[in-house]
């Protein structure tokens, strides 16, 4: 390859903007003139900025931006789930980290001790680590043992967040502690995602030096066979050298005084996109060079020359890759906002060194005779290529363009991998923390999904409970869940006790006792029904002899009244028997027979009302239970003994009396006294048992009554009785039956909670093991709840990522039409990071993509001033950029199996249509420059005029990104390999090919709206 065409006489090496030529002769001349004073100018800078401001890596240290935006909604649930259960355990942590440790045979006692001195031994550090798990506590360090005993882990949070390098100390100084003192034999590994990342910078930043060392070995190589001469190639290296240091100085100092954030892949890209571009400036203007000095023009009006009409070249390439590049400022994430400004000021720092550093120096060579052009053989090349063009442009236009349109139809095939773990080698720490893991642990045992609920109101409730377990068992149902976590089933399985229908079986194991009960008080059943019937028997009786007892009442009491009757008209004749001595006898005699029969009346009376009394008192024992009865009762035995004890007596010893008096036996006085005492004493009588009988009268007239209605009542209690003894063995039955169905549907169901259901009693929430439980997945003041969810496939796949978002819908749907329809419900976790990455890097793509085509057109536009081609180079450029994706996914996807990185797409989209597009406005600046009419002789002019420095500049930016491939990290490899095949293709196919071709068919429309007559009488360089 060679720069330059020695037979054109006003041949220039094409630069595509006319720059005003006072302005830049000043340049020109300054650099001529002293160009002693330049260098040293630029060295002094150089050296004094390297001094002043600390190393971009150590400034990109102090950046703390997260991957992924914190507005991105799992950020948002991580802040607010740290928020609700970091308070006193993860106090300020922003990210955190596993420490892993395995014994294949088995942990010991010292391993044991080890890992419990590490959580004072961490918690010490305070600048570094904001928590740690305290595996001393018994319970929690079985928790985080494996069951085989090999494996135990613990969580250690740290104040960087994940992806931001501030955490690439932090995580570094935890590695060191943990390596004191660890026991001989035992492995121990920091791991997860934010120790993967940091693993991934120390990688890229160690790659740094060997993909700088390898970029100039293989530029100078190429240099070295272009020029074949040193001087060239060494003075395109310190040039480019004092750029990249002089580039790097000023990123630091934008990122120390915060115009914009730097990171470490800022630095990594950067060092690659200066290397090719310096590279290229040199290259334009030393070709330039060689040319006015094959033209027979003086060293210095050369260099003069050359500085003035590559100058325009040099800036609008510098200025389309600053904008391109500045457009990924406007993306959300971090890596692209870190990267895209970094480059664009290093690019506009190594515009300045090159128009002013390049030309010093190479005069400073020149005047000693170092850089003098060779002779070369490449123009016949590219004349011939310029003449097959002119004579066949549809077919060279159709022969390129099929190649290009059928590997951009392979980037839609594209499966994009955000799988930090994939460009690591498998030997870091971190990858081999995972395989640890693996080996012991339920996949993702460290890496879970964490479906956080908020809510307004205290969720420890036994209804809300009850809601997020259904939440759980939703979840539960994917079949790429493998466990979920959370305060109903806080090991993973659901509170069997909390079942309804293993609560349903308790209560049928209950019913079953009961029925068993009522089986074995059957028979007292029937006894009771025995003695109802008995008790109505006794109550019948009761009543028929209570209305007997009324009527004889009745009847005694008339008797009585008679009596009473009697005895006062006895008592009358007694008192009249004193004047009638005559009839005294006669008197007597029938007065005795009167009384005799009276005694034995009353003596008969007194019998019947003894049978009574006993049978109240001995044979009815419901009497006692009746007040009205036992008032009777009491009456009747009042009557009894008056009956008795006065009456009785009294009228036998009246009947004495007048036998007496009547048979003359005894004195008359003595017995008319007698008969008068008898007799008065007989009237008290008679009136105490007319006043009883009145009382038993009324009194057992209310027993009548009380003895009916306990008739009644026992009639009632002996059929209630008798039925329910009939009833009683179908009542054992049915709950027989009623347990069997609720035993078996317990059986049937089992601990489903999706069909048995769930309820916690209030009592249970105050349980404490269940409260100690419970702190893990709901927060203290109740507000926020969190499931944890083990996916059945890897954390990082893509699976994961759409099972992210489909956990969010999923508890959401299952909180339709509940209390908790209006809780926000949000995922966290790697998942969750990762699926929105997956979104802001479709979005930052379509950002980038527009911002860069649109401020590379409007370049091209103000350079051109032609809509058409404008047009067309910026559809070639993006079609080449199209190209190299289909290409990089049959190398990487399709032959190695490894999926393009995230990255890959939106960096190769900025550089290539950067680049290309200054490669192919160098092409186009020249075909307007030789055919502003259109002719096809003057297009291949151009074509064969520019071949070679294009080419050049191309194959040395592509080597450049290839140099990417010498680090360990494979995303810059991938990055590398697809701009260095989208140069390629835009420098042999596109620029060479297609737009010759295109430009020949289409003649002058290409300039439409034409220019005017003698404006284009510039130059390219």
């Amino acid at each position: 390859m060679a720069t330059e065409t020695p037979h054109q006489p006003d041949d220039h090496a094409g630069a595509p903007a006319e720059v005003p030529p006072v302005r830049v002769a000043r340049w020109a001349r300054i650099s001529v003139r002293r160009p002693l004073w330049v260098v040293a100018f630029w060295v002094i800078l150089t050296v004094a900025l390297n001094v002043a401001v600390p190393q971009l890596e150590e400034i990109a240290g102090r950046d703390s931006s997260p991957v992924v935006p914190p507005a991105a909604p799992s950020q948002v649930a991580a802040d607010t789930m740290d928020r609700a259960f970091g308070s006193g355990e993860n106090g300020d942590s922003e990210s955190v980290v596993v420490v892993a440790m395995e014994r294949t045979s088995g942990l010991s006692a010292a391993d044991t001790r080890y890992a419990e001195s590490l959580v004072s031994t961490l918690r010490a550090d305070t600048e570094d680590v904001a928590f740690v798990q305290d595996i001393r506590d018994p319970q929690l360090r079985e928790a985080l043992t494996s069951d085989d005993d090999q494996a135990r882990y613990f969580l250690v949070g740290i104040t960087g967040a994940t992806g931001a390098p501030s955490s690439l100390r932090q995580v570094e100084a935890v590695r060191e502690l943990i390596a004191e003192d660890r026991p001989e034999g035992l492995t121990v590994a920091v791991t997860g995602p934010t120790a993967t990342v940091v693993d991934n910078t120390i990688a890229s930043e160690s790659s740094v030096l060997r993909i700088t060392l390898v970029t100039v070995v293989l530029i100078g190589a190429i240099l070295l066979l272009i020029y074949r001469s040193l001087t060239i190639p060494l003075l395109t290296l310190a040039v480019v050298g004092l750029g990249l240091g002089l580039g790097r100085a000023v990123v630091a100092l934008c990122g120390m005084e915060g115009l914009f954030t730097v990171s470490t892949f800022s630095g990594t890209f950067l060092t690659a996109i200066v290397l090719g571009a310096g590279t290229d400036y040199a290259v334009f203007l030393v070709a330039r060079y060689h040319e006015q000095r094959r033209l027979g023009v003086g060293v210095e009006e050369a260099i003069g020359v050359a500085t003035t009409r590559v100058g325009g070249v040099v800036a609008g390439s510098a200025v389309t890759v600053a904008l391109a590049t500045l457009t990924m400022a406007l993306a959300h994430i971090g890596f692209f906002t870190t990267t895209g400004p970094a480059v664009a000021v290093s690019i506009a720092v190594n515009l300045l060194v090159a128009l002013s550093l390049t030309p010093a120096l190479l005069l400073l060579v020149a005047r000693r005779g170092r850089a003098e052009p060779r002779a070369t053989s490449a123009a016949p090349f590219w004349t011939r290529v310029a003449g097959l063009v002119s004579a066949h442009p549809v077919r060279v236009g159709v022969a390129s363009l099929v190649p290009l349109l059928a590997l951009a139809a392979l980037a839609p095939l594209i499966t994009l991998s955000y799988d930090v773990r994939e460009p690591l080698p498998d030997g870091v720490e971190s990858n081999q923390g995972y395989e640890l893991l693996a080996r012991h642990f339920p996949v993702n045992e460290v890496l879970p999904d964490y479906v956080v609920i908020r809510s307004d109101r205290d969720l420890r409730t036994s209804k809300d409970l009850a809601l997020i377990e259904r939440a759980a068992a939703a979840v539960a149902q994917d079949d790429d869940v493998d466990l979920v976590r959370t305060a109903t089933r806080p090991d993973g399985a659901p509170i069997t006790a909390a079942s309804l229908a293993g609560q349903g079986a308790k209560v049928g194991d209950e019913l079953a006792e009961a029925g068993r009960q009522v089986s074995d008080g059957a028979d007292g059943a029937g006894q009771l029904a025995a003695g109802a019937g008995e008790l109505e028997d006794g109550a019948g009786q009761l009543a028929d002899g209570a209305d007997t007892a009324v009527a004889g009442a009745r009847r005694i009491a008339g008797a009585s009244a008679r009596l009473t009757a009697g005895l006062g008209r006895l008592l009358d004749g007694a008192e009249q028997a004193a004047s009638g001595s005559a009839e005294l006898r006669g008197g007597a005699r029938e007065l005795a027979s009167g009384l005799t029969t009276a005694a034995d009346q009353v003596a008969l009376a007194v019998d019947g009302l003894a049978l009574v009394v006993d049978a109240l008192n001995t044979k009815t024992l419901l009497c006692g239970l009746d007040p009205a009865c036992a008032q009777a009762r009491q009456g009747l035995q009042q009557i009894y003994e008056g009956q008795r004890d006065q009456l009785l007596p009294g009228l036998r010893q009246a009947a004495a009396g007048a036998r007496a008096l009547a048979g003359g036996t005894g004195r008359l006085s003595e017995g008319l006294d007698q008969l008068r005492d008898g007799l008065d004493r007989a009237r008290s009588g008679t009136r105490q048992l007319a006043d009883g009988q009145q009382v038993f009268a009324e009194r057992l007239g209310d027993l009548a009554d009380g003895a009916d209605q306990l008739a009644e009542g026992t009639t009632a209690v002996r059929g209630g009785t008798e039925e329910v003894a009939s009833t009683l063995p179908e009542l054992e039955q049915g709950l027989s039956q009623a347990a069997r169905v609720l035993r078996s549907t317990d059986r049937a169901i089992g601990d489903d909670p999706a069909t048995s259901g769930f309820y916690l009693p209030p009592a249970a929430l105050r349980n404490k093991d269940f409260r100690s439980a419970a702190r893990l997945f709901i927060s203290d003041d109740g507000r926020v709840a969190r499931i944890a969810v083990l996916g059945a496939t890897d954390a990082f796949g893509t699976q994961a990522l759409d099972r992210s978002r489909e956990l969010r819908d999923v508890v959401r749907t299952s909180f339709n039409d509940t209390p908790l329809e209006d809780a926000d419900v949000s995922v966290a976790g790697v998942a969750a990071v990762n699926a929105d990455l997956r979104e802001y890097v479709h979005e930052d793509l379509r950002t980038i993509a527009l911002g860069s085509i649109l401020a590379v057109f409007l370049v091209l536009l103000v350079v051109l001033r032609s809509l058409v081609a404008s047009l067309v180079l910026m559809g070639t450029v993006v079609l080449s950029w199209g190209a190299a994706m289909g290409a990089s996914m049959l190398l990487w996807q399709g032959a190695l199996g490894i999926p393009l990185d995230w990255t890959v797409a939106a960096v190769s989209l900025v550089i290539l249509v950067a680049v290309g597009a200054d490669y192919n406005l160098l092409l186009a600046k020249r075909i307007h420059e030789e055919a502003p009419d259109g002719a096809p002789e003057g297009v291949a002019r151009a074509t064969a005029a520019t071949g070679g420095v294009i080419t050049t500049a191309g194959v040395i930016f592509a080597v450049s990104m290839l140099a990417l491939l010498a680090g360990s990290v494979t995303t810059l490899g991938q990055a590398g390999s697809t701009i260095a095949i989208g140069l390629l293709l835009d420098t042999f196919v596109v620029r060479s090919l297609l737009v010759p071709a295109l430009a020949t068919v289409l003649g002058p429309r290409l300039w439409w709206p034409q220019l005017r007559a003698g404006h284009g009488a510039g130059s390219a360089g």
